[in-house]
Formats: C-alpha cells, structure tokens, sequence
C-alpha cells in the first residue's frame, strides 16, 4: 500500500462537507510549504489557488486563524493529535459566498448551479415509506461505497509526523472516521473504566452536532460516488416493530440468525473491531492499521436472545419524553448530564441498582435510546468455537461498520430536529468557558476529524439551513410549510433557505 503524508484544508463556510484528507494536497510543494490551497482544476485549469484567479473569485488562501476565529494549531502535542485539530497546516483555502469545498471548486449544501446561486433541498424519507426503487437505488450505492475506488479523501494510518495515511474504500473511510475520534479520550473520564478515555464525538454536548455532521459527509460523498445528487440516508423509526423487520431483512440489511448477517451484506469484512481487546486501554490508545480486515460483519439475533439479556426497543414515548426536555446540556457536562442530550443518546440518572436493572451500569445510569438500539443489535451471539461474540454495533469504535448504523443515526438526527423545531433558539452547553477537559464537545470546538472545519454551534441549527429535511407531517420547515411537502410542489410558496453545513453509544456497552 502506497503511503503518503497527511495535508489538511479548512474553510469558513459551512458548506460542502468533506473528512479528513483531501487527495490534492499530497504533493511536495504543498508539505513544504504548510499550505493546502489547490486549484479547482475541474472549474478551470487557470483558476489559481482556492479559484482566486477567476474573474469572480471563488475564493484566496488564507491563514487558518482567518477561518476559524482564534484557531491555532501545534505540531507538539504528540500525546493526541486531535487536540489541536488540524495540526499540519497554516494556510487553507476560504470560500466566497455559496462556493465550498477544500478548492472552493463546490457548492455549499443546499446550493447548485454554475454560480452556486440555485437552491436545492433533499427530504430524508423513513425506510417504511421507500419505494423499491429507492431502496434498491440506496442500497446500491452502499455496496458501491464498500467496494470502489475511491480517492477524494484518505486515513491516517500512523499519527507520526509527518503522518502517514492510507487510501480505502468510501465506506471504509466512514468507518474509521468514527473510530479515529472515539477511541481514545483522556480526560472525559468513566468512573466504572479503568483507564481513562477522550471521546470527542460521545458522552457530551457534541454528541448531536458531530453526527449530523458525520452524516452529512457520508450523504454528500455517496451521491458524488453515485452520480446522484438526490440520494439521501433513509431514517430507521424503530418504535414501530414492523420497521424492525424490514429493516432487518435479506431485502435490507440482512437477517442474522446465526448472529453472522446474510444476504447482501453478509459478505462485508469490518475493519478496526477487535472485540478481544477493544475495551482493553492500552489497545484503544494504538490506531488500528484501517487496511487489515477483522471478521464478517456480525449482529445479534434480533429475537429473544438479544432481547432477553435486558434491552428494550425504545418506545414513542421515550422519543415524547426527551422532547419535552428544554434544556440542552447541563453541568458537569458529563456523559450522564441532565438534560435532551444525555437523554436521546440514552444515559439516563435515575440512580438505578445494577443488581435489579439489567440497563444499569455499575456507576447507576440507565441505558435508553440510542444506546439500547446499539445494544439490541450488538449483543453477543455464539461463533463456532461456542465463545460470546457481540455484534459490531456494540463497540463505540467500530459500531459504523454496520450500515445499520447510518438509518439509526438519521433517526437520532430526526428527533434532533423535532428537538430544535419545538425549541426556537435554544442555548447550547458547554460554552467556550468550560474546563478542558470538556475540549471538542464546547460551542467553539472544531469537529474532529472533518475538512473543512466547523464547530459545534455552527451544526446546532435545523436541518434546512445544511440543505435538507425529514418527511414526517409534524415536523415544519422554517418557514411553517410540512418538511414532508417535496420543494417541487411548493407551488407559489417561497422558501428562504439559509445554507451551510454545519455517525455510537457509551464505552462500557
């Protein structure tokens, strides 16, 4: 496998969502000179860096600090180099107007055209509502997703500098993404772990906004890979038993009697789940080598062996329950805070008793929601040597191995929005001022590890201003039109669209 050395590119717009590292900025001119500014070569061969050179400028290179208000970075701080987020570049490209994209050469979401001046909005539809042809054209582009080549972006392999990265599949990539910013925290601790962690995408205020932004990307890159700009994620409601059946089918995502998945999927090899060594604390502080592969992709019966061990699939009225709650986040900012963040992502402070609540952890937190879905589908099946193995959705880091893992999370993301509908200009928490241990979840903290950079505040918006929304009649747009209503058939309403931009489960299950 060919390696080369990482480059990074920020801009200030939310738009155009890419992760991590972006192709262009693999020659050596641009690692000498700490500089990721590439032309659009795909505008035009004379656009220059960033595009300036048009005769409407889509944009200059610019210091990162111009970005991203009062952004630094620091090639010293070997321990995680996540801290300081991008941490190999000084000078990025920054867009004008409704251009995006690491060369400006893009639109920002929920734009198109020439010029970037037409306005487009995609509807994320529930699985139960999808017509075969939409199924089967999503389902397509996953499997497209796992297997092509694709060049847009890469991994990091090793975290030396400078760090070498390595080239995967798209699908591969979302599944590293995920498990490069959760596998390691050292400073959010868990008072039942021994060791301690650093979790920049869980167990905090940036749980919600990172994940939008995770699916965000993904959509995006797989309607690129496609060809097809109205691809969306389908959310997965799985208050309603019938939804768990179809989703968990040969005609989806495949059965798993035997704990192993079938079907299409069945022949999906994982990368970085080690569920030997996983949890143990030295391996969760070494990044996995994303090129080799670690078994079949497993799930859990979804029958009475998973349900039995103590689960349960969450109710409407858990989803009733957390929308009522007005408050954001709250100190301490834990993993198990009051308020609508710790009670979606399923931590819940009843001060249960583990000895009676099969839900409860050591530490007295029930588990709920988000977390029980990943525990359903994640608990431990027998291999052939008869020993327990739990499913990928169970482990934080390797959870997105499972595509199951992408409708899951627009449902997260659904109720999110209910969220932010029913509460207009809520606070978010933790502000700029909390303590460091809190870095990466606080309004201001930049998401780990996307390209371009954004932060936490700018994705705690509605949908409609990333350029999308869910089809469900109780969900209204900005405007007060159903988000369920295609833009198509609007007629004379007009809508304003305000642009920009802005894919797991506590470490213990």
């Amino acid at each position: 496998m060919k390696f080369v050395l990482v480059l990074v590119t920020l801009l200030q717009y939310i738009g155009v969502l890419f992760g991590q590292i972006p192709g262009p900025c693999v020659e050596e001119e641009t690692i000498k000179n700490t500089t990721c500014c590439p032309v659009p070569a795909h505008v035009s061969a004379t656009a220059g860096p960033c595009g300036a050179n048009l005769p409407t400028p889509r944009g200059k290179c610019v210091p990162i600090s111009e970005i991203v208000e009062g952004l630094t970075n620091s090639s010293s701080s070997q321990d995680d180099p996540r801290q300081n987020w991008p941490y190999y570049f000084q000078s990025l490209c920054k867009c004008n107007g409704n251009y995006g994209g690491y060369d400006c050469g893009e639109c920002i979401f929920g734009k198109t055209g020439d010029s970037c001046t037409k306005t487009t909005i995609i509807t994320r539809k529930e699985i139960g509502s999808l017509t075969e042809e939409e199924r089967d054209t999503y389902l397509a582009a996953l499997k497209m997703a796992k297997s092509s080549e694709y060049t847009r972006f890469m991994a990091i392999k090793k975290e030396t500098l400078p760090p070498q990265i390595v080239q995967l599949s798209l699908y591969n990539l979302f599944v590293w993404m995920h498990y490069y910013t959760g596998r390691e925290n050292d400073l959010l601790r868990r008072p039942e772990l021994t060791c301690t962690i650093r979790d920049y995408a869980h167990e905090s205020g940036g749980f919600l906004p990172w994940h939008r932004r995770f699916l965000l990307w993904f959509e995006r890159e797989l309607q690129i890979l496609a060809g097809n700009d109205n691809l969306f994620i389908p959310y997965w409601d799985w208050t309603k038993p019938s939804n768990r059946e179809i989703l968990l089918s040969d005609k989806w995502f495949g059965s798993s009697s035997s704990g192993v998945v079938s079907g299409d999927f069945g022949n999906w090899d994982t990368i970085c789940w080690d569920y030997k060594t996983i949890v143990d604390c030295t391996n969760y502080q070494q990044l996995c080598d994303p090129t080799v592969y670690t078994g079949k992709l497993r799930r859990c019966p979804v029958d009475s062996q998973c349900k039995s061990n103590g689960p349960y699939w969450p109710t409407q009225q858990d989803v009733d329950d957390a929308i009522e709650l007005s408050t954001y986040e709250t100190a301490p900012y834990s993993y198990a805070s009051e308020g609508f963040r710790s009670f979606v992502e399923g931590f819940v402070n009843n001060s249960c008793s583990p000895s009676t609540d099969a839900l409860c952890s050591k530490d007295g937190i029930s588990r709920r929601l988000h977390n029980n879905v990943h525990l359903i589908l994640g608990m431990g099946s027998l291999n052939e040597s008869m020993s327990i193995v739990p499913g990928v959705m169970a482990m934080v880091p390797a959870a997105a191995n499972d595509p199951v893992f992408l409708s899951h999370h627009a449902m997260i993301d659904y109720i999110f929005e209910l969220w932010l509908q029913k509460n207009a200009n809520p606070s978010y928490s933790p502000s700029n001022k909390a303590i460091e241990p809190l870095r990466g979840h606080r309004a201001g903290d930049v998401l780990v590890p996307f390209i371009p950079l954004n932060t936490n505040i700018q994705l705690f918006r509605r949908a409609q201003a990333f350029g999308y929304q869910y089809a469900a009649e109780n969900v209204q747009s900005e405007s007060g039109i159903a988000a369920g209503v295609p833009v198509s058939c609007l007629g004379l309403f007009a809508i304003i669209i305000i642009v920009g931009i802005a894919v797991s489960i506590n470490k213990t299950i």
